[in-house]
């Protein structure tokens, strides 16, 4: 009777303790891209990073594209309500999708809860181009900005926009940056400085300037060279709304950790991209920042702003 009564007793004490024993919720991790773009390389990284930290059990990875990635964004706003282990993978392009639909959530509607790495771009000509110089290049596109035809990405992408933060710099009028039909009837052109460095290599561009404050990679900058111009491409995280401060502190202290291991330095480098941790409310005012700055950019190239 005396053990029946202990194992009675040891049962229900199991059953009354918290539930700590219990399997951890897995981590949801949402990437506004199809797979094998960075964001998605980034998603997935920071996903092994969290179970390498054991500050996840189990992770579970959703693509979801579409609209520059704001149908991600507000599928995950829905989704993610007050859910403290999901993750939304964002950078400064979305900021530009979500400013040119007027129909998107913004960035600011979600929990802020990082800003991880930040990376520049170059400005280049093909090798064959007389434009020998930076100055060259500035010179003619002031004079005819219509003239220089850019290989910048898609329309109302960061890199056009780059363009017409450069037309404005020198005095020429943004909205008359152009964009070239293909890369091989561009004039010049703006892209990330890890693949315009690839193309130096293979020997295709001349790389004229890189838009960080000073020079990198043996490439002066445009600062440097008199434009004054930083400009600099950023990649961060959001957490659903609704999160209480203890909650999107308790998910940045695993972030935060998984940004530590070899796997995310790795990616960094791979990437050719520079950790810039910001977090919380001077991450929030970031966002705000960008979000201004980047849609006064897109009313100057000529381009639909929301209000």
């Amino acid at each position: 009777m005396r053990a029946l009564l202990s194992r009675a007793v040891f049962s229900l004490a199991a059953l009354l303790a918290p539930a700590t024993g219990f399997a951890q919720a897995p981590m949801r991790i949402v990437i506004p891209s199809e797979t094998g773009t960075a964001w998605d390389r980034a998603g997935r990284t920071l996903g092994s990073a969290l179970l390498s930290v054991k500050a996840a059990s189990q992770v579970e990875y959703a693509n979801r594209g579409g609209a520059g990635g704001t149908q991600g964004l507000a599928a995950f706003l829905k989704s993610a309500k007050g859910d403290p282990e999901a993750i939304f993978v964002a950078g400064q392009d979305l900021v530009v999708a979500a400013e040119l639909d007027a129909t998107a959530p913004r960035l600011q509607e979600a929990t802020p809860l990082a800003r991880l790495a930040s990376s520049h771009y170059a400005v280049f000509v093909p090798a064959g181009s007389p434009h020998r110089t930076m100055a060259d290049l500035a010179r003619a596109f002031k004079a005819d900005p219509a003239a220089i035809a850019w290989d910048a990405g898609a329309r109302g992408g960061p890199a056009h926009l780059l363009a017409a933060y450069l037309a404005k710099t020198i005095g020429a009028v943004p909205s008359k940056v152009r964009l070239a039909p293909s890369p091989q009837a561009a004039t010049a052109g703006i892209a990330k400085l890890r693949g315009v460095q690839e193309a130096v290599k293979a020997g295709r561009v001349r790389a004229l300037a890189v838009t960080s404050p000073t020079a990198t990679a043996g490439i002066a900058s445009l600062k440097e060279q008199g434009i004054n111009l930083v400009f600099a491409n950023w990649h961060g995280l959001l957490a659903g709304p609704g999160l209480k401060p203890s909650q999107r502190d308790e998910l940045l202290s695993k972030v935060k950790a998984a940004t530590a291991t070899p796997a995310w330095k790795s990616l960094l480098e791979a990437e050719g991209w520079t950790p810039v941790w910001l977090q919380g409310s001077d991450y929030a005012r970031f966002l705000d920042e960008e979000t201004r700055s980047l849609g006064y950019l897109a009313e100057s190239a000529g381009l639909p702003r929301r209000r």
